[in-house]
């Protein structure tokens, strides 16, 4: 082999060589690039990833039970208002504490809705009573089909305080509503428990007397006499409107809804059973009323009523001395009717008598206020106290123990303890100045929550310190709650706007005057 061949072989091993190492050289610097990319590619993801985490806020778990919730019917730990959680979660019911309470505008009567957050967060709904009387502002028909909106037509508990037709009358007029409504349990006071002869016996009896004071007063055709009419309706309810009266309500709660739901009757310091649902979710309840003493549930206030007659001559005058000492005009010498004739003399006597049938009225009336049950509800260290319309022996049982209450009777134990970390009370027969008695409102917490459904003129005057709400009442419970009561009036419905008189309504409250209702949320 020549010299040149030789070195033209070496010369192309050389390049081939060459090639194969720039070739290498290329294919690995391409392999750095793509492998540093992909580095950097997966740095940007994990920084963007990093970034999102830190925009988004981590939604605060709900509010829980704790561990060892006292079994239905016992006191939970006291809320003393301060009771902290984190925010709740967007869009669920109720505030830290997931507890909701909404008051539908009717008129003069009650419909509440109190909404508690099961542990899962859904909500649990507990209806307390739903009827209208007078001034009736003709709503209650529209907030009912909002309570099925707002419950999906499951109600875990139905309480009705008492049978008066401002706190049941919807149940009536709208059956064919609740009976679209799923409801796991019902309560109501043991004068409505048909195995109970004593309560069906009274309740018969002042039914007909009711209906007795109805057509007395129908017959006496004196326009002074509407409200009186209207507190004997309001027991046996407006048969002649649609719905048939109490009776008609009375039976929807009886047996009316979706479902055959259970009736409990309870009295004061009875152990309530609680739907399974509210027992999961953590809610406790107390009965606090009524009593069963018969006198205490006759007082409507600290002094005892006197002119009705619960059998007899209802519209007899009370006896106020021997027939002994009666006489006609015969035994009388002419001179003795110089001035007035025998017939005038007897008039001016009637007419000074006290007015029985407004006596028996308003005792019926307030009997029956005096039958509410009382309901202390537990949830999330936060007290609630719905006292329908009970009255002065009633709370006499709760507060004293049933006592003869002077100047400087002291409170129970309990009343006090339960008053002092009260959360919320639902104010007694629409601010009536007897169904929140002194002592209640001055044990009551500084700074807890009220909310009063009412409507001005229905019932009373300004001028004989009675109209309802009561003034002095309404004051004493705005300075209690540091203006933080709410009252029914403050929304709007239809054809009824809101009184520029009153006060706005609390920023803690909020309202919707579309739909007729104000919430507040703890």
């Amino acid at each position: 082999m020549s010299t040149s061949k030789k070195t033209t072989r070496k010369k192309t091993t050389r390049k081939k060589t060459t090639a194969r190492k720039k070739a290498t050289a290329r294919k690995k610097t391409t392999a750095r690039k793509k492998t540093a990319r992909k580095k950097t590619t997966a740095r940007k993801k994990t920084t963007r990833k990093k970034t999102t985490a830190a925009k988004k806020p981590a939604l605060a778990p709900r509010t829980t039970p704790t561990s060892g919730t006292p079994p239905s019917g016992t006191t939970a730990p006291s809320g003393t208002g301060s009771t902290s959680a984190g925010p709740a979660p967007a869009g669920s019911i109720g505030g830290p504490a997931g507890i909701r309470v909404r008051m539908y505008r009717v008129g003069f009567g009650d419909f509440f809705l109190l909404t508690v957050r099961a542990p899962d967060g859904t909500p649990r709904h507990i209806l307390v009573d739903c009827g209208v009387h007078a001034a009736n502002l003709n709503s209650i028909g529209p907030a009912i089909k909002q309570l099925a909106q707002d419950t999906g037509k499951q109600l875990a508990l139905v309480i009705m305080t008492h049978r008066h037709a401002d706190h049941i009358s919807g149940f009536g007029t709208g059956a064919a509503d609740f009976a679209g409504f799923e409801v796991e349990r019902v309560w109501m006071s043991w004068f409505e428990n048909p195995s109970d002869t004593a309560a069906t016996n009274f309740q018969a009896t002042i039914t007909a007397l009711a209906g007795k004071l109805q057509q007395s007063l129908a017959a006496r055709s004196d326009p002074a006499d509407k409200q009186l009419f209207n507190m004997a309706e309001n027991i046996t309810g407006a048969a002649a409107a649609a719905g048939g009266g109490n009776a008609a309500a009375l039976a929807t709660l009886h047996g009316g809804f979706k479902n055959k739901a259970p009736v409990d009757y309870y009295k004061a310091g009875d152990t309530p059973t609680l739907p399974d649902s509210l027992v999961h979710a953590g809610l406790t309840a107390q009965i606090l009323g009524p009593p069963t003493d018969p006198a205490l549930v006759a007082q409507m206030d600290n002094k005892p009523q006197q002119y009705l007659a619960a059998s007899g001559d209802e519209n007899a005058p009370p006896t106020r001395f021997s027939r002994v000492f009666t006489a006609d005009a015969s035994a009388y010498p002419p001179e003795a009717f110089a001035v007035f004739s025998p017939d005038q003399i007897a008039k001016h006597i009637s007419t000074n008598q006290p007015d029985l049938l407004a006596a028996q009225a308003a005792k019926a009336d307030n009997t029956i206020n005096n039958q509410s049950l009382i309901v202390l509800f537990t949830f999330g260290g936060k007290k609630l106290l719905f006292a329908g319309d009970a009255q002065w022996g009633n709370w006499d049982n709760f507060l004293f123990g049933g006592a003869v209450v002077g100047a400087n009777t002291p409170l129970t134990a309990n009343s006090k303890s339960i008053l002092g970390s009260l959360d919320f009370y639902k104010v007694g027969h629409h601010g009536s100045t007897n169904a929140s008695p002194i002592p209640a409102v001055n044990a009551m917490r500084d700074g807890c929550v009220a909310m009063c459904s009412t409507q001005p003129g229905a019932y009373g005057s300004v001028k004989n310190n009675s109209e309802v709400p009561r003034g002095p009442l309404i004051d004493a419970l705005d300075k209690k709650t540091k203006d933080q009561l709410a009252r029914a009036d403050q929304v709007a419905v239809p054809n009824f706007p809101v009184d520029p008189k009153l006060e706005p309504l609390p920023k803690i409250f909020t309202k919707d005057d579309s739909k007729g209702y104000i919430d507040y949320e703890m």
